[in-house]
């Protein structure tokens, strides 16, 4: 399984997220976390007045001698988490060094290994302007983590960007809401914004992770340079000086601040994913938030 993209030293972090991400949510079971729903359980939400037909069994005696009349004891219900990964696959993602589509990949990777290992259900899919280009549910379980690099390992970015129709395409394969996961260098001409607030309207716990690379808005180098969009191959020519690229750098911190700023105003979780931070940083430093199991 050694190659360039998920090598043996790869694989070997892999298990050691794993071991630490046992450790950071020790105490909890795997596989389940409470959900919003009630019913039978372990955890009092509250009382519901009873019916013909509801299960004597969870009938609240206690109340009943306070109160002189039936009433059940609902408790919040523990629900198996579903992880959608939702992995841009248009052709800025190509670009980088490394490529950002890489650092991605080993991004979902090693969040869906964590997702596997503690028995929750993930899925991935490569989405870009056409929606849907690959999917891949890998079920429960570390023993399907070779589907999982198989199946990022065949996957290329092309394309533009559309994220909105990458969501509306996204939806409907989601037979149960969950914890939603974009991962995405964001260079969409109609936004970010949309995506993720349907991602939120629909049920499901958006993330998004977002990838960048330095030389993306403040390339190397001054003079003249042949610049080409990677996703439509427009061309054109700049004069790169010195205060330009300090203008471009200072534009791309700008934008980076204000996607973190408008998932924190709206709840949605947000990570930054320069591809020149080792990808198991990035792993912990969500895991530790919280923001991935829960």
């Amino acid at each position: 399984m050694a190659d360039d993209l998920f090598d043996s030293e790869f694989l070997q972090r892999l298990e050691y997220l794993r071991v630490v991400a046992r450790r950071i949510f020790a105490g909890s079971s795997a596989g389940s976390r409470t959900g919003r729903r009630t019913g039978p359980g372990l955890e009092f939400a509250e009382h519901r007045g009873y019916v013909p037909g509801d299960d004597f069994r969870h009938l609240d005696w206690a109340a009943f001698g306070r109160l002189d009349r039936l009433v059940l004891r609902l408790c919040q219900q523990e629900e198996d988490l579903s992880i959608y990964f939702l992995l841009d696959a248009s052709g800025s993602m190509a670009t980088g060094r490394p490529p950002k589509f890489d650092h991605a990949r080993r991004l979902v990777a090693a969040l869906g290994y964590v997702g596997l290992a503690s028995l929750e259900r993930v899925e991935i899919f490569a989405v870009g302007a056409e929606g849907v280009g690959g999917r891949l549910a890998a079920g429960r379980g570390k023993t399907h983590l070779l589907a999982v690099l198989d199946f990022l390992r065949r996957l290329s970015p092309a394309g533009p960007t559309d994220l909105e129709a990458a969501v509306a395409a996204f939806v409907p394969h989601a037979v149960r809401a969950g914890l939603a996961i974009l991962v995405s260098d964001l260079f969409d001409p109609a936004g970010y914004e949309r995506p993720l607030l349907a991602l939120q309207a629909n049920g499901f716990e958006p993330w998004c992770i977002h990838v960048a690379d330095r030389a993306d808005l403040a390339p190397e180098g001054t003079g003249d340079l042949a610049v080409e969009d990677a996703e439509t191959g427009e061309r054109m020519a700049v004069h790169l000086a010195s205060e330009v690229r300090e203008r471009l750098a200072e534009a791309a911190r700008a934008y980076a601040e204000e996607v973190r700023a408008f998932c924190m105003e709206r709840s949605i979780g947000y990570a930054a994913a320069p591809t020149d931070l080792a990808v198991d940083a990035l792993v912990l430093d969500v895991l530790r938030r919280g923001g991935f199991l829960r």
